[in-house]
């Protein structure tokens, strides 16, 4: 009788860690503490959070750069914005390490594709810095009605294009976005670990140290910020603002004993999520034009899926979205490449037919993301004229092949689908581009695995499945 007064009594008590809604009858309060960082240079910080309530999922952590006088214009990458500063965060408890992601600078190149366009114009702009949304570009030269027509699109930020007298015309960054203003913008936590973005950490049930780890892009690298519009191609560095960097963090409190009682409820807590890992190594033209097979790792692990990307390191500081893209195979004439690829695990091939058809790489790439990446289709695989090559943003041609947005989303991605665990062979990509410039690239593969937590009696641990 005791066992089934304990059961009703749990059956009671909601899950508080879930983020979703909660009961009608249960109030939350919400407090606000701004931390600054326990260590912090123009290479690393960290953040030692207090051990209290539940952390909101999507507090922030602010960013900026200091600005340069003899760049005056430069702002953050147009795909990412100030996610460019981050290489590597890293969430720990005491000595464990819950969740990181290497190249995350990267790896938000590809995220930032499933944005809506609108929340880009509208939210991120302000929020991140990001401002790759588009609008359509009408002919309406001959003032015809039955002419007009809107074949092209542009850079979307609410401002009007200057022409420049030559039959071009540029479209300037917003004020309020350029770095010579001392821009600062805000990085959710959520997006920095996706562990938190379904789970609202019971930071007031753990005994340990909890802390965020930010490891910077250096800043000799020039990939940091985009500058184009200066006319400069090199001198300055952009050192991170130290005095912006905050932690905005929110923690979740709820009436009465409903916490204490959630704690004794809960003494041991288990539950399973995704972190990344990241394999890369560099390939120059010559080999990507032959067929590779490229070890990623992931022996012995539960791999749900992979994304990988082809960066041409070429272009890096001399493009609108920097180095955080990945491009696909060269023209051939006026002929698209093709990229063969397919993947192995467990000596079986994922399928059955290598992959060479440009449909089929965005289909597999919406099937392992379940969303649809909201991109044109010569922005993925050069396919077709949908960036005008009338307009440029902040002095960067959008129709340029190095310099602007043409085949520079090109990411693959494969979902493992037999829900084994990889064997000690590993995974292994076959990759081959049938067109390549000339140069060297980086690929980069991010292999998502199946990780369990345990806390108990204050402790937190985690593994790998």
């Amino acid at each position: 009788m005791d066992m089934e007064k304990v059961s009703d009594e749990r059956g009671k008590i909601p899950d508080l860690m879930k983020i979703g809604s909660i009961p009608t009858d249960l109030s939350q309060d919400m407090d606000t503490e701004v931390l600054d960082p326990v260590v912090h240079n123009d290479n690393f910080c960290r953040f030692v959070l207090s051990n209290k309530g539940f952390l909101h999922s999507f507090s922030k952590i602010t960013l900026g750069v200091k600005a340069l006088a003899t760049k005056e214009f430069s702002t953050f990458p147009a795909g990412v914005g100030v996610h460019s500063l981050i290489q590597r965060c890293a969430l720990r408890i005491g000595t464990t390490t819950v969740a990181e992601i290497d190249d995350f600078n990267h790896w938000m190149g590809y995220k930032s594709m499933f944005i809506d366009m609108d929340t880009n114009l509208e939210r991120e702009t302000y929020l991140t810095g990001r401002v790759l949304a588009y609008r359509l570009d009408y002919n309406d030269t001959e003032n015809d009605i039955d002419d007009i027509n809107a074949s092209n699109l542009y850079i979307k930020n609410n401002l009007e294009p200057v022409a420049d007298g030559a039959g071009a015309a540029t479209l300037e960054p917003n004020i309020f976005i350029q770095n010579q203003n001392s821009a600062v913008f805000s990085v959710s936590v959520a997006d920095l670990f996706p562990f938190l973005r379904f789970n609202q950490l019971p930071l007031y049930m753990i005994d340990q140290q909890i802390s965020i780890e930010l490891h910077f892009q250096p800043a000799d690298t020039l990939r940091r910020c985009c500058f184009e519009n200066t006319g400069e191609t090199t001198g300055g560095i952009f050192e991170i603002d130290q005095t912006q960097t905050k932690f905005i963090s929110d923690y979740i409190y709820y009436d009465g004993d409903l916490m204490e009682q959630y704690r004794n409820q809960n003494k041991v807590m288990n539950w399973t999520y995704v972190d990344y890992r990241l394999a890369k190594r560099t390939i120059t033209s010559t080999t990507l034009a032959t067929k590779n097979t490229i070890d990623i790792g992931g022996a012995g692990r539960l791999v749900n899926r992979i994304i990988t990307s082809l960066e041409f390191d070429a272009v890096a500081d001399n493009s609108v979205l920097n180095a955080y893209h990945s491009t696909s195979p060269d023209m051939n004439g006026d002929n698209n490449g093709i990229a063969t690829t397919n993947l192995i695990y467990n000596d079986n091939r994922l399928y059955p037919i290598d992959r060479s058809n440009n449909a089929l790489h965005f289909h597999d790439l919406v099937q392992t993301e379940q969303n649809v990446p909201q991109i044109t289709r010569d922005g993925f695989n050069r396919e077709g004229l949908g960036v005008s090559a009338t307009y440029k943003y902040n002095n960067y041609d959008l129709a340029d092949e190095d310099k602007g947005v043409i085949g520079k989303h090109f990411y693959l991605g494969y979902r493992l689908n037999r829900n084994e665990r990889v064997n000690s062979r590993g995974v292994q990509i076959e990759l081959q581009y049938s067109t390549v410039k000339v140069g060297t690239y980086t690929h980069r593969s991010w292999l998502e695995l199946v990780k369990s937590a345990t806390l108990d009696n204050g402790k937190f641990s985690c593994d790998f499945e």
